[in-house]
């Protein structure tokens, strides 16, 4: 069964010009794409322009009038594309080159899952290029969204089109731009809707060193605010609430130990509770060690 037919691949991109032919030249000429320029004025229109032009029955570009946001860019994405089921990839990630293979192969379990499907992904950076499997846990209850460690993420995500429609897409938000996938996560298992993993090969690889985690503290506020909304909401409790905090400032302390910055890793290690495991890596990271 040719799955690709029914696949979309939705780019979301602004001010990528850096990036963006790497994530498009990862993709395979039979892929259906549509990228949307949030308005960037860095030469991102051009290339993507010039890109669209090769094969243009099968390569879109849109333009906003005004930058709108991540989650309007992927809004207007699920809007014109023409297929049952979209993927999403950000402007700066990578897609292994046999993973639309394995998306043929798998169609069939794609096609009869909830309509929310992922797979493991790799961390990576653009200074050593290192690979390396994100670990993360298992989601079955709302709150542990944010009390563990998230095993999908947008980048790489495959949907059916109709039930981003119905749950009513990506948060617009512009305070709390770059939570919106967690927050679409959150109503999509509040609505009875479980992810299902359709791989286990670590097909998309996600860049660190950009974007949202290039400033790791600004991105923990707003996860933490967006959390807070949830508490508000009922999707998660007060108790919930206060283990998510502490989990958010593990992982901005991690991912500040990853590139080696030791003294702000040290001082969100404390605040993230007085956990063994962040002892441990409090003291690790005194000693100036990565992970």
């Amino acid at each position: 069964m040719n799955g690709l037919k029914n696949l979309t691949v939705i780019i979301p991109c602004y001010q990528c010009k850096e990036t963006i032919l790497e994530t498009l030249n990862c993709l395979e000429d039979k892929i259906n794409i549509i990228c949307i320029d949030d308005c960037s004025n860095d030469g991102t229109l051009e290339v993507l322009t010039n890109w669209e032009n090769k094969i243009p029955d099968r390569r879109k570009v849109i333009r906003h009038n005004q930058n709108r946001g991540l989650g309007a860019s992927r809004n207007t994405g699920v809007s014109e594309s023409k297929t049952e089921w979209v993927m999403f990839l950000d402007s700066d990630d990578i897609i292994s080159s046999d993973c639309f293979n394995d998306i043929n192969k798998k169609w069939m379990s794609i096609k009869t899952s909830y309509g929310w499907c992922y797979h493991p992904y790799l961390e990576w950076n653009d200074f050593d290029r290192k690979e390396r499997l994100r670990k993360t846990d298992t989601i079955k209850e709302n709150h542990h969204l944010v009390t563990k460690r998230m095993p999908f993420s947008a980048s790489g995500a495959i949907f059916r089109k109709d039930l981003l429609e119905t749950i009513g897409g990506f948060d617009t938000d512009r305070n709390l731009e770059g939570t919106e996938d967690l927050d679409l996560y959150m109503r999509l298992l509040n609505s009875g809707i479980k992810p299902f993993q359709w791989s286990k090969t670590p097909h998309t690889k996600y860049r660190i060193n950009k974007g949202m985690t290039k400033d790791v503290r600004q991105h923990g506020s707003k996860v933490l605010l967006r959390t807070k909304k949830f508490q508000e909401s009922g999707w998660i409790s007060s108790d919930e609430f206060d283990l998510a905090k502490k989990e958010i400032w593990r992982q901005i302390a991690r991912t500040e130990h990853k590139r080696g910055d030791f003294k702000e890793a040290r001082e969100s290690y404390k605040k993230s509770g007085n956990r063994f495991n962040s002892r441990i890596l409090n003291l690790i990271a005194f000693f100036q060690v990565k992970l």
